[in-house]
Order: C-alpha cells, then sequence, then structure tokens
C-alpha cells in the first residue's frame, strides 16, 4: 500500500525511516538530534494523512509499507578499519576552538602528504581547542601518526570517551603526546580513572620525524604503545564511551594514518561451580566384623 503524502521539502523517507524518527536519533553526518515529538508527527502524518494539498513547487514523499526496521548497526563492522582522515572531513569531524573569531580552516588543514598518498592534518597549536568525531566509540583499537616539524617541546594529545562539553578542556581521558612525556594518560575534565600512566621519557622520535601510537580500549581498560614500545595501561576509565579528538595545544603539529578499529568486548570470565563440601574428604573404609 503507497500512500503520497506532498510537503515543502526535499527529503524522501520511507516508513521505516519515519519509524526511526519516531524514537529520535543523532543524525551523525549533520550533527544534529531530531526530537521524539518531530518523529512522532511525521509518522503519524506518514501513515494516517491522504494527500496533502500542493504549495509551490512541492515535493511528493512516498510512504511504503516495509518490514520492521533492523536494529541500528555501529559506526563500523567489527574488524572493519575506518580511516578518520578519507572522505568528506566535516562529516567525521567537527571542530573547537577557544577563540570563536578564529577562523577553524585557519587552524585545522587537511592536506595531501605527496609523493604518499596519505592525507595530512595541520594542526597551527594555537588557539587552544580540538577537533573531535561525529561518532562514538567504545571498544576500539586506533592508530595514529604524529610528528612536530620544529618545536623539541612539541605538545597535542589525543583524547578518547571524549563528551560532548565544548571547552577547554572537555571529560575524556587524554593519552599524551607531548615531545618529552608522549604515552603518558590521564583523566580531562570530569573524567576518572583507577590509576595514571607516566610514560618513559624519550618514547618520542626526533623532531621531524614520524611517531606512531597505538590506543587499544576494551571496556574502559585503555592500553598505549608508543614507536612499537608499551606505554603501560590505565584501568577503570569513567566514562568508558565517546568520541575521538586530536589537541590544538600551542604547538604546530600533523596527523596521518588515523584509523579505527571497532573491537568486541571483552569476554566475561566463566565461574566454574564450587566443588561440594564433602568432596574431598576421604570415604572412610567399612569394617565387618566377625560373621
Amino acid at each position: 500500500m503507497n500512500r503520497s503524502l506532498k510537503f515543502p521539502t526535499t527529503t524522501r523517507i520511507s516508513s521505516t525511516e519515519a519509524v526511526r524518527l519516531s524514537s529520535g536519533f543523532v543524525d551523525i553526518a549533520a550533527g544534529k538530534r531530531v526530537s521524539r515529538r518531530l518523529g512522532l508527527a511525521c509518522l503519524c502524518v506518514a501513515l494516517t494523512s491522504g494527500h496533502a494539498n500542493a504549495g509551490t513547487n512541492p515535493l511528493t514523499i512516498d510512504v511504503q509499507e516495509t518490514p520492521a526496521a533492523a536494529p541500528a548497526t555501529s559506526v563500523a563492522a567489527k574488524d572493519e578499519v575506518i580511516d578518520l582522515l578519507a572522505g568528506d572531513f566535516n562529516s567525521t569531524w567537527q571542530i573547537f576552538s577557544s577563540d570563536v573569531t578564529k577562523e577553524p580552516a585557519s587552524i585545522w588543514k587537511l592536506l595531501p602528504d605527496a609523493p604518499e598518498t596519505d592525507r595530512v592534518l595541520v594542526c597551527s597549536g594555537n588557539p587552544k581547542g580540538f577537533v573531535f568525531t561525529t561518532a562514538e566509540f567504545t571498544n576500539f583499537e586506533l592508530t595514529l601518526e604524529w610528528k612536530y616539524p620544529e618545536d623539541p617541546s612539541g605538545n597535542s594529545g589525543i583524547l578518547i570517551y571524549t563528551q560532548n562539553e565544548p571547552r577547554i578542556w572537555p571529560t575524556a581521558i587524554q593519552i599524551q603526546l607531548h615531545q618529552p612525556k608522549a604515552g603518558s594518560v590521564f583523566p580531562s575534565g570530569d573524567a576518572k580513572t583507577d590509576n595514571t600512566l607516566d610514560a618513559a621519557p624519550d618514547l618520542a622520535r626526533p623532531v621531524n620525524v614520524w611517531n606512531e601510537c597505538r590506543i587499544t580500549s576494551r571496556d574502559g581498560r585503555i592500553t598505549v604503545e608508543i614507536n612499537g614500545k608499551r606505554a603501560g595501561e590505565v584501568t577503570g576509565a569513567k566514562p568508558a564511551s565517546g568520541r575521538i579528538a586530536l589537541q590544538s595545544e600551542g604547538s604546530v603539529v600533523q596527523f596521518r594514518r588515523v584509523r579505527v578499529k571497532n573491537l568486541l568486548p571483552e569476554p566475561k570470565p566463566s565461574i566454574s561451580p564450587e566443588p561440594a563440601a564433602d568432596a574431598d574428604k576421604p570415604v572412610p573404609a567399612l569394617e565387618c566384623g566377625p560373621t
């Protein structure tokens, strides 16, 4: 069964999408939240109305009966590697700057890394701020490369589990990329951890040489490697889910090969049943008297 409604809009939706609207959801690409009330209105109109009166140059929305919507999928299938610098930058990242008068394009620039094919994200370092993903991640492996072209004490960092807070600095867990302390981990904003990590000094390579960072997140347990060396581990992170962010923190810094892979949650340990209380006691020998 088809019903056609005429709206002065450029959007075509199915009833499946109307059902999604009715529950309220976040439009990741546009960074907008559709309210539950608006979604219900869309659903009711779509399913109960006949033909609406046409306005000037209206577009038709075809509402078709479809099977129940499948559960929402994650950002990517498990084990699928996502290149966070590929595609449309503005669909993957948002920018926060502590100076609203500063043009964001003058702080963050995405350039090709000739003669290689990798794209390079260049940050001027001023003013302070960060770019953050539009998607959220919980269990994942994040790998990236970074370098400071000139500053021997260059400062930047990676924020994971970042909450949507437009401030310096938001609630998150920071993995330090400060040249002398790369690999250190500590909570930022209102975040908490069971412990902090002071990485060994000089894990970073010399100025203008690319460094590699690998971060593994499983249920609030964070493991960090810098240039193939284990920096350490932090546990009990709260929150344990959020966005990934890169800091602008006073130094020109470059990033490339920023890739993330979703992981399955850590399996829960199985609990073996306790043996019966008398299981280990020896069985007494039977005594037989004279017959």
